[in-house]
């Protein structure tokens, strides 16, 4: 997990980079390696300012072209740049350079290897910001870009240091990236950022800092508009919660984030999975605790104490907590993949609604025959709908009824 946020904050931060990212995906990176392949050492030795530049420019567009494809690839690129960048003092492009190969590193968990060159990814970026309104021979950069660089690198430097357990200095270096988000307005960058300071806080045990940050995390996303933002925030304190043993408030945030990933499930089947799996932890506490109290209960009612309105409440939480169990096994069942050739089929409780909808009966007085609630019963007409392909309930029996399956 840490280090998809990592990256994430790495995606939403980049933009320091004015020469020639935001073309790189556009370029053919097999016709630049082609162009590449023609510059021996002693050609870059030998080159000018201008044809360095140019150089630079196809190495730097190689280097991110091959960033998520072949990190042997990215890696040899990245340090051609950073030969070519140090040689001519271009602080952003060191900088750029250094920082993904320290990436590359990281991914393979070398990370001191992944420290040094972050280490000269943050010198570059320290010379940069002496360099007033302007380039250094090649780049050219405002403020906002040293600020953007900056941010990147704290943010990154936090996260190596909290994977290496040094907690202090990974939350001094989130706050340092926090503090240039703020200032921007970057609120987007921040949720990802306050995410990361949760996680930090509660690898480290410390609960009350862990659902500070988380929450934070969450108002940012809010406040970016971000719902996928919103909804890893909700999963994530819905885990946090669960880990705490407070299931109410694990349920709620859980309850938010499933709504999320099940309207969009094509794009964040796993996200959806590790949610519903949290809630699924959620409702087994629960029984559990459930199961306690009853013992508690009746060990009550041994002694004489007959209590019941406790009694009713125990019936209809366990009722509900059955009904939500039975819904969520359906859809972790839906979600997994069907074989190919197997012949829709309906389960028993999928037949007693069959059979009642063929009889005329509404929606409520189907949940009134089988002691459900009108949602629950909406739930499985509209999935029941989606597996046979019926657009209505009339529909729906005609097709059960032709294949013969109630």
């Amino acid at each position: 997990m840490r280090k998809l946020l990592l990256f994430l904050l790495a995606s939403v931060c980049i933009s320091i980079r004015t020469y020639a990212y935001s073309d790189h995906r556009f370029h053919n990176v097999d016709s630049l390696e082609t162009v590449m392949a023609g510059w021996t050492a002693a050609d870059i030795a030998a080159a000018g300012e201008t044809e360095l530049k140019s150089v630079a420019n196809d190495l730097d567009d190689l280097m991110y072209g091959f960033v998520n494809t072949n990190s042997v690839k990215c890696e040899y690129y990245a340090r051609m740049l950073l030969g070519i960048s140090q040689r001519m003092d271009w602080y952003e492009s060191v900088q750029s350079a250094s920082k993904v190969i320290g990436q590359i590193f990281w991914a393979k968990e070398k990370y001191d290897s992944a420290a040094f060159y972050y280490g000269l990814a943050m010198d570059s970026i320290e010379k940069m910001t002496l360099i007033e309104d302007g380039a250094d021979g090649f780049d050219t950069y405002t403020q906002r870009d040293k600020d953007d660089a900056l941010s990147l690198m704290y943010g990154t430097l936090g996260n190596l240091y909290s994977i290496q357990d040094s907690t202090e200095l990974a939350m001094e270096y989130y706050s340092k990236a926090g503090a240039l988000f703020d200032k921007y307005g970057w609120d987007s960058s921040n949720s990802v950022l306050y995410g990361n300071m949760g996680t930090t806080m509660r690898e480290a045990g410390r609960f009350k800092e862990a659902k500070e940050y988380a929450l934070r995390s969450l108002e940012y996303a809010k406040l970016a508009g971000d719902s996928l933002l919103v909804a890893g925030s909700c999963k994530g304190l819905g885990g946090l919660y669960l880990e705490a043993g407070k299931t109410n408030k694990a349920i709620r945030f859980l309850n938010e984030a499933n709504k999320y990933f099940a309207d969009h499930e094509d794009e964040e089947l796993l996200n959806r999975i590790e949610s519903l799996d949290y809630t699924q932890q959620v409702l087994e506490l629960q029984k559990k605790r459930m199961l306690a109290i009853i013992s508690l209960l009746v060990a009550v009612l041994v002694l004489g104490g007959a209590i019941i309105h406790s009694q009713k409440r125990l019936k209809q939480t366990a009722r509900e907590n059955s009904e939500f169990s039975e819904v969520l096994e359906e859809t972790i069942d839906a979600i997994r993949p069907v074989r190919a050739g197997n012949e829709p089929v309906l389960k028993p409780r999928e037949k007693e609604i069959v059979d009642l909808i063929s009889k005329g009966y509404t929606n409520a007085d189907v949940a009134s025959a089988l002691g459900l609630s009108q949602e629950t019963i909406k739930w499985y007409k509209k999935k029941l709908f989606a597996t046979f392909g019926a657009s209505n309930s009339a529909e729906l029996v005609r097709i059960v009824t032709d294949r013969k399956l109630f």
